[in-house]
């Protein structure tokens, strides 16, 4: 666990994320065993069982100094154990402790060389979060500005992490930055940069720098740096991929030498794709025009609005992720959307699914930087009453990375890992790979002021969030525990939730009760009737209880018109497995019949994830042994439809 303010440094006693994990052995306590569960932690809950916090190191001129002791183990507040995950229950103390009523008082409980003691630290009040906050909040304000000086002391590097500093100044308002950014931009944008001869760009820094470089451009007006942007922009609309996406680098040529190919292995990253294409977006709006960045803008769109209404943005190309956030990939899709205008439906769908993700912040591949810098941001999209939901079931997180000298840590390592500084220590240094904590959390408490796209300027507020819409995102995020406590009838009416991780966590909730085997009837007309959510959850529930008296309704979804009824349909004969023999004929016609052509790309399923999940069904579960006995008349024309298949990640 990291530092927060007004107390030492200090490490759960869950330790890290994988396995279980022992606490420390202190005089008569003994060690403990937690082994979270994955869903928890991809939930937010790796924490979930701790009860203690092991003091590794204590700042100096902290709150805690001459109070608390290396080694001494935290077993609870305000005078009583934790009885809850620890981490969160002494972050909400913390809480407590800021506010006017709590006179900055935070009262621990340790055990010290074997013995208990009750401890008493000394905090600055500096008040409680207001219901609408960030906005309108003194406290968040008290927080940006104390964030904003541990900032502005931090170099502007050239390489990815540096331009997300340059946007955190710029997104303060603060004039006094504008000397020292304007110097970067202009570094990074120099009038004789030439990239039209670059064909293997590293996206991560193209993408970063360019969208500096045009939220500077859009703030200030200064034209020095227009050349840079076209030149960063062209460079990677032309570097695109054929699919909108890009790897770590650009995509290959096309068999015939032209631009837009398949992207190289190592394959499509869509966590170093998406601020490409969103500073491609920002370009546009910067006055650069070229027919590949339109042609490229509208490739994103398609790729990334296909997810719409099916799940997260997933690593790369391939299947939506089945939870509400991704480390953050659905939180920039939310801001790309909305700055590219005009796509209601997508906009509010991904920042639906960003304020959701509040369970997700603490959960990335190799880290969690990318979520925490950008999910309070794609929640933003949804207006101030969604943001405001958002921070407030991400606040005690805030308030527990932040350090008494105002200053923010990153909590985070692969997966959903702790974090810890780069010397272990209450005041040492700590980023995700170079990205600044300090940058990320100024980029969150600015958003009141509204200084750049990224932070809300130019929202169109036709796409905000209803009060309605906000509580049942909030909700959608731990439907995961609340449908324990559903009937079968209510985990039924979920099927026809917004969200599709609900529609999914529903069926499987469902699927695992049993009085389901009895419901098969029904849900076998559910999953023929009209609404497609409802017909979703159907064909998911009736794959995983493996009903073999649903395959002709399945079957017949195939080729339904909604493409994600067809995957749900494919998804649940492939749980089936041999059990689904007796309509191999017509499953094997489905996959020549709805197979489709390479190119045009059809953006209702560019890489075609429904086929590829029906090819899956057939020929990577069990029913492949079916096919020794298949007709070949029926066989031979479906496994050439199947190796047409786009190959993606």
């Amino acid at each position: 666990m990291h530092p927060a303010p007004g107390k030492g440094a200090a490490e759960d006693s869950a330790g890290s994320h994988q396995g279980p994990q022992c606490g420390r052995s202190q005089g008569h306590l003994q060690p403990w065993l937690l082994r979270p569960d994955h869903l928890d932690s991809l939930q937010g809950r790796t924490t979930l069982a701790s009860r203690q916090i092991l003091v590794t190191h204590v700042g100096a001129k902290s709150p805690a100094d001459g109070v608390v002791q290396v080694d001494d183990v935290i077993v609870g507040v305000a005078g009583k154990p934790f009885e809850d995950d620890a981490r969160k229950s002494i972050a909400y103390a913390i809480q407590n402790a800021e506010k006017e009523s709590g006179k900055g008082i935070l009262k621990l409980s340790v055990i010290r060389a074997g013995q208990p003691q009750d401890l008493e630290l000394k905090l600055p009040v500096i008040g409680t979060y207001s219901a609408t906050a960030p906005w309108n909040c003194p406290k968040s304000k008290r927080i940006f500005e104390d964030a904003c000086k541990a900032l502005e002391n931090e170099p502007l590097k050239e390489d990815w992490a540096g331009p997300v500093n340059g946007l955190a100044l710029l997104a303060t308002g603060n004039p006094d930055y504008l000397p020292k950014v304007r110097e970067f931009a202009r570094k990074l944008a120099p009038t004789t940069l030439d990239l039209s001869q670059k064909t293997n760009g590293a996206t991560w820094d193209l993408g970063y720098r360019n969208l500096f470089l045009c939220e500077y451009f859009l703030l200030t007006g200064d034209k020095e740096v227009l050349h840079g942007i076209r030149e960063y922009t062209l460079s990677m609309a032309r570097g695109q991929g054929m699919y909108g996406t890009f790897g770590h680098g650009f995509s290959a040529k096309t068999a015939d030498g032209k631009n837009h190919g398949s992207v190289p292995p190592y394959g499509p990253v869509n966590m170093a794709g998406l601020p490409a294409n969103l500073s491609i977006v920002l370009a546009k709006k910067c006055g650069i025009s070229d027919p590949e960045i339109d042609q490229a803008i509208a490739r994103a769109a398609g790729f990334f609005g296909y997810f719409t209404d099916k799940g997260a943005i997933p690593y790369g190309e391939h299947e939506p992720w089945p939870f509400h956030e991704n480390n953050g990939k659905n939180s920039i899709t939310a801001i790309l959307f909305s700055a590219i205008g005009n796509k209601p439906a997508e906009t509010k769908f991904f920042s639906r699914m960003a304020v959701a993700g509040y369970c997700s912040r603490e959960c990335g591949h190799t880290g969690q930087g990318f979520s925490y810098l950008w999910s309070a941001l794609g929640a933003n999209v949804g207006g101030p009453a969604a943001e405001a939901a958002f921070f407030r079931e991400a606040s005690w997180h805030l308030d527990l990375v932040r350090r008494c000298d105002g200053s923010f840590t990153y909590d985070g390592a692969e997966q959903y890992g702790p974090g810890k500084t780069d010397d272990d220590t209450y005041y040492g240094k700590s980023s995700y790979s170079g990205l600044s904590p300090n940058a990320t959390f100024v980029l969150t408490y600015s958003l009141p002021l509204k200084k750049l796209i990224i932070t809300g300027r130019e929202q169109d507020q036709k796409s905000w969030l209803s009060r309605d819409e906000v509580a049942a995102s909030i909700a959608a995020g731990h439907f995961d525990l609340d449908r324990k406590k559903l009937s079968a009838d209510e985990l039924v009416e979920a099927f026809a939730a917004w969200s599709p991780v609900v529609r999914s966590w529903a069926a499987t909730e469902l699927a695992s009760r049993p009085e389901c085997k009895a419901m098969v009837p029904r849900l076998i007309e559910l999953a023929g009737g009209n609404d497609i959510h409802v017909i979703q959850g159907a064909c998911e529930t009736l794959g995983l209880i493996k009903s073999v008296e649903a395959l002709p309704a399945l079957v017949k979804q195939l080729s339904h018109s909604d493409r994600w009824v067809r995957y749900k349909a494919a998804e649940a004969i492939k749980e089936m497995g041999g059990a689904a023999q007796p309509a191999l004929d017509d499953i094997l016609k489905a996959l020549v019949s709805t197979a489709e052509p390479l190119s045009p790309i059809n953006w209702a399923d560019p890489i075609q994830i429904a086929h590829g999940q029906l090819a899956a069904a057939v020929f990577s579960s069990p029913l492949k042994e079916s096919l020794k006995t298949a007709d070949p008349r029926l066989l031979y024309p479906a496994v050439r439809m199947v190796s047409r298949n786009p190959d993606g990640m």
